[in-house]
């Protein structure tokens, strides 16, 4: 499914637009006769002919070009919500965005809907935690399990879909769970963003559990600082609780103590504490050990790094709150459970220990290169940057955090979007205690960084290429071009390797 694709919805059958708006909102049409709805889009572009077109406060500023195209294109009512159309079309009025999400549910048959959701929320994890929610509830029973977040909307390994946002359009939402409930699946895990709950993309979706991961800083210029931020996520905890939801939240974060509600269960670090639910410990690399009332189990063979370790223990009290799995049958479900692509991904092609990471916040990196240096015998090697036209103020963060926590650093761009590369990296090099307490080097271009961080890994040494992971682009003035840190890693392993091979014939 593209990005197109998802602002429209066909019904499996047509619908009464006045039957629709029963006790819903007001309205207004020329004609007594009623309406068949036979589809629904948010999107003029994608309108086909007996479909309703979906105003949301967004389109406010272009409203009456959008209402007249949609008409154009065949629409037979328009419906706005929280603004104002004139049409000759039928319109149907709604106050808020919470009103559409329950015409929605009544639209798409939804309302008795018994599907599981899950949301996930926090600044880092989101996306490892809903992969590896997914794969445990795939493993304890026999109904489909999907994910939804940065990766896609994932039904399978091999089947993601394309929704454009971590936190998909609310059209888009409702869509999905209309599908999970004809499909008989069981449990959908959300990634809920910031701006997903700020815009209400997520109303009228009733979520069986909350999970909130943790508190970073990130996306804070469009949330008007970290106070905004903070309080948005929170909101929409506070608000799963309220309708009887589940709420798993990291005891390890003084704010998410402060906000999450009364009733939340915890999870947190070391094993002799009486103040969570269930506490976790990594001991050694690949292992992991839980405590609860229960008694303590060993979880073995999950992915490396402590912040991996964490996001395991978050999913191992959610199965027990919301599905009560008993803490013994813990390690079948989760023991050798697969981090999602560009987590602490190894590239394994060729010469030396390289590992790509999607961190791009200070507190992912900071974890990320703990987490490396664990593993390394010799020197630890970072090579990374940080997006154009976000949140200025982490760069400086972000350098001091390369510089102590690693030996070489190599300074490169990562998605520098309108803003020049040479710029951000200054800002990450102002965070950067003088003397430097590693050795800096500058590298703009991003492919001739890793290129050279791999030339120079040595016996004993550890690279981490941070802050894309996943990602297959790279965002410059306005173009997705494409980018794989992976296969860029690849290369020069590999071209590394033959070198090496030739050296050992020499």
């Amino acid at each position: 499914m593209t990005n197109a694709q998802t602002r429209a919805a066909e019904l499996e059958s047509g619908f009464s637009l006045r039957l629709l708006a029963e006790g819903l909102g007001q309205l207004h049409a020329e004609s007594s006769d009623d309406v068949l709805i036979m589809g629904i889009c948010d999107d003029s572009r994608y309108v086909k002919p007996g479909y309703a077109m979906i105003c949301l406060p967004r389109s406010r500023a272009h409203v009456a070009d959008y209402v007249e195209a949609a008409g154009k294109q065949g629409a037979t009512a328009i419906i706005a919500v929280g603004v104002s159309v004139t049409s000759d079309l039928p319109v149907l009025h709604l106050a808020s965005m919470q009103q559409a999400g329950l015409l929605l549910r009544r639209l798409f048959r939804t309302e008795e809907a018994r599907t599981h959701f899950y949301g996930i929320t926090g600044t880092d994890g989101k996306t490892s935690v809903a992969w590896m929610l997914r794969e445990a509830l795939t493993r304890y029973q026999p109904k489909p399990v999907w994910s939804c977040g940065t990766l896609g909307w994932l039904r399978a390994p091999d089947d993601i879909l394309d929704i454009g946002n971590t936190t998909p359009s609310m059209l888009t939402m409702h869509a999905m769970l209309s599908s999970a409930n004809l499909g008989g699946v069981h449990s959908v895990a959300c990634e809920i963003s910031s701006h997903g709950i700020a815009q209400e993309r997520i109303a009228g979706i009733d979520f069986h559990t909350a999970i909130w991961t943790n508190m970073g800083h990130d996306h804070l210029q469009d949330h008007g600082g970290y106070e905004t931020y903070l309080k948005t996520k929170a909101g929409f905890v506070q608000a799963t609780a309220a309708h009887g939801g589940n709420v798993v939240a990291n005891a390890d974060h003084a704010d998410i103590r402060e906000h999450a509600p009364e009733h939340a269960c915890w999870y947190g670090h070391g094993l002799y504490r009486d103040d969570v639910d269930l506490a976790w410990e990594q001991e050694l690399p690949g292992l992991l050990r839980l405590k609860s009332a229960e008694g303590e189990v060993v979880i073995e063979d999950i992915p490396l790094g402590d912040f991996h370790a964490e996001n395991v223990a978050c999913v191992a009290l959610t199965l027990m709150v919301s599905m009560a799995i008993p803490l013994a049958d813990l390690p079948k479900l989760l023991g050798r459970i697969s981090a999602p692509p560009g987590r602490m991904q190894e590239v394994t092609a060729g010469y030396g220990q390289v590992y790509i990471d999607y961190a791009h916040t200070p507190e992912a990196l900071d974890r990320c290169l703990q987490a490396a240096r664990k593993l390394t015998r010799a020197r630890l090697m970072v090579v990374f940057g940080c997006g154009g036209e976000r949140d200025r103020e982490k760069r400086p963060q972000m350098g001091a955090i390369a510089v102590e926590q690693a030996d070489l650093v190599w300074i490169t761009s990562d998605n520098p979007r309108g803003e020049m590369p040479a710029v951000i990296a200054s800002e990450i090099e102002q965070g950067m205690s003088q003397p430097y307490a590693a050795e800096v080097r500058l590298q703009l271009d991003r492919d001739k960084a890793i290129g050279e961080a791999i030339a120079t890994l040595a016996e004993g040494d550890l690279l981490i290429i941070a802050g894309k992971g996943h990602e297959a682009y790279m965002d410059v003035c306005g173009q997705r071009l494409p980018w794989s840190d992976e296969q860029v890693a690849e290369k020069y392993l590999h071209q590394k390797h033959s070198l090496a091979g030739e050296e050992m014939c020499a």
